[in-house]
């Protein structure tokens, strides 16, 4: 039986050229090594499967050629004995500090047959602090014909001290672009028919290493004998498939609820867990918000035909609704984990993102509704203006549709059956209900609701009018003392100071209170309906309006002006007591006025 070599061993690189998105790194050692300036200590950092080890050998071979860097091959190289020249420590499993003095002590003896010896430490960040510090000296100094590369996915846990020894490369993780490549030229290799769009999900399933991305490969060519294709993938990954996404997200603008629970049902008939669909269906609203904007649509890390699907989709769907619905999948993944009831969270999320378009038209007809109610707050107040209907008024508001045109005989008959409202001195629009649809057309306001409730608002203005000219001043001021009784024996002792600074004054039939500044009232505000109350079973008048105004002017006369010359505290201690201006006169005292 033929000995069967994983695709991750079979085409691992050999040279520079061949090594897959590091160009960054590999230039940069080539044009070292072309120049004479390759460094000493070499530290390679990076993700798992990015090329870290293989960019180790290859630097070591490249170094010990007899051929320049331009034309270097492996296969033209004679044979050299690497096992004297080439040493790797595994530092996940020789840590301690003896394998350090192990390597140290093989650091003396020369290469044989080659220029360098090269020692590739791997998983640096293994070794203990003992072994680091044993290292330390030989790492600085080395002999001239060592060279050591150091490899770690950790770089933070390496100390201080390895680190300013080194030069540091940074390894970056595969695209998904170059890893799709990849896979295709081994496709062509090996003679495997691969869809591009299986080709994509193993790049994104092997999150940027290669080397994942080749085992999954080997993985699936075995399971689909060499036919790979997107359904094949999708199932032994266990990944869900995209049109189950632009599916619920068709439901979602539909508000089609009943198809949303079938097809989250048959999500979960599949096995598929809860967390990683609110996951997927989170990175889906992502891509739609990114496909929106052609400038930012290369951020898609999709295929061709799946990034025109998303430019059609994300053109139905509003930003306002991406926004909410990916705030709802963030709160449903935290809360996913510890609720007890997992199925019923998905699903309370899922209906809340459903009835998104409703609400986001809801916010929109009332910020229409405010706006329209604003302006009609505004119309009393411009005397030019004649008198608007009401009633007309806050129908249209009611339904936002195309202005009827009224018949002649109709608005004559509304000017003549009913008088204009006075105007609302109050400024506040009270809500009116919506037109009655008991006779004429759909839309139109009946005209008799109007003369209903004119005769009620005159009786009403006549009561106000005739409790108000029952207000006695010489009651009203008996009640403002006794208010103040009050307060002292409710031991609110500061709103007693408050009002004791405060003044009241009676224009119009108004009970207006006059407070020092803002603050005052703002402190007043929640004791003026108590002071109401208390006002009107005092005088008994059933019906007691109370202001509040702001004087700042009251509040410079009730605090005193503090005295600062020797003159101005002279003159007020004389106005206290004027035996002092006798006292200075007669002990002759001078001040320094």
């Amino acid at each position: 039986m033929e000995q069967y070599v994983v695709s991750a061993r079979k085409y691992r690189p050999r040279k520079f050229e061949d090594v897959v998105g590091q160009e960054g790194v590999t230039n940069t050692l080539k044009n070292a090594i072309r120049s004479g300036h390759l460094a000493h200590a070499l530290l390679f950092c990076g993700p798992r499967g990015v090329g870290k080890t293989t960019c180790a050998r290859i630097l070591a071979r490249m170094i010990n050629s007899i051929h320049p860097v331009d034309s270097f091959d492996p296969a033209n190289e004679p044979a050299i004995d690497e096992s004297f020249n080439v040493y790797e420590l595994d530092a996940a499993s020789n840590n301690s500090v003896d394998d350090i003095r192990t390597l140290v002590d093989q650091v003396r003896i020369p290469p044989q047959g080659a220029k360098y010896k090269v020692y590739i430490i791997d998983e640096v960040h293994m070794l203990s602090t003992a072994a680091f510090n044993a290292f330390l000296k030989t790492l600085e100094e080395p002999p001239p014909y060592a060279i050591f590369i150091l490899a770690t996915t950790e770089k933070h846990k390496i100390i201080p001290t390895i680190l300013s020894r080194c030069q540091i490369y940074d390894f970056n993780r595969i695209t998904i672009d170059d890893t799709v490549n990849h896979l295709e030229g081994i496709c062509k290799t090996e003679g495997i028919t691969a869809d591009p769009n299986a080709l994509h999900i193993i790049a994104q399933k092997a999150d940027g290493a290669l080397r994942d991305a080749l085992s999954l490969f080997d993985r699936l060519v075995d399971y689909t004998t060499r036919q790979l294709t997107y359904e094949s993938v999708l199932v032994n990954l266990n990944i869900l498939d995209y049109d189950y996404f632009f599916r619920i997200t068709d439901q979602l603008l539909s508000q089609d609820l009943t198809g949303l629970m079938l097809s989250y049902d048959e999500i979960v008939r599949k096995g598929f867990e809860g967390d990683t669909f609110i996951g997927g269906l989170a990175d889906h609203f992502r891509n739609l918000m990114v496909a929106r904007d052609p400038q930012t649509i290369r951020v898609l890390e999709v295929s061709g035909d799946l990034k025109l699907r998303y430019q059609q989709q994300a053109g139905l769907v509003p930003m306002g609704f991406l926004i909410n619905a990916l705030n709802l999948a963030a709160q449903c993944e935290v809360t996913f984990k510890s609720s007890r009831n997992k199925r019923l969270q998905v699903e309370l999320a899922l209906m809340k993102m459903c009835y998104l378009p409703a609400a986001m038209q809801l916010a929109s007809n009332g910020e229409a509704t405010k706006k329209n109610s604003s302006n009609e707050q505004v119309a009393p107040l411009q005397a030019a203006q004649p008198p608007v209907n009401q009633y007309s008024t806050a129908t249209q508001v009611a339904e936002p549709k195309p202005k009827l045109e009224m018949p002649s005989k109709l608005s004559g008959e509304t000017q003549t059956g009913s008088s204009a409202p006075p105007p609302n001195t109050n400024n506040t629009a009270k809500p009116l209900p919506p037109p009655s649809m008991s006779g004429g057309l759909m839309g139109m306001p009946s005209l008799k609701p109007p003369v209903r409730t004119e005769a009620p608002k005159k009786e009403e203005e006549a009561e106000t009018a005739a409790q108000i000219s029952n207000i006695e001043p010489e009651k009203l001021a008996a009640a403002w003392a006794a208010y103040k009784a009050k307060l002292g024996a409710d031991n609110k002792i500061s709103m007693q100071s408050l009002v004791e600074r405060s003044l009241y004054r009676l224009v119009e039939g108004k009970v207006i209170v006059v407070l020092g500044n803002t603050v005052e009232r703002d402190l007043f505000e929640p004791e003026r309906m108590a002071f109401k109350e208390f006002v009107e079973k005092e005088m008994g008048v059933q019906r007691v309006f109370v202001e509040v105004e702001v004087d700042r002017s009251l509040a410079e006369a009730n605090i005193p002006r503090k005295a600062f010359s020797s003159k101005e505290k002279l003159a007020q201690m004389a106005e206290k007591n004027p035996a002092i201006l006798k006292l200075k006169d007669n002990l002759d005292l001078k001040f320094d006025l």
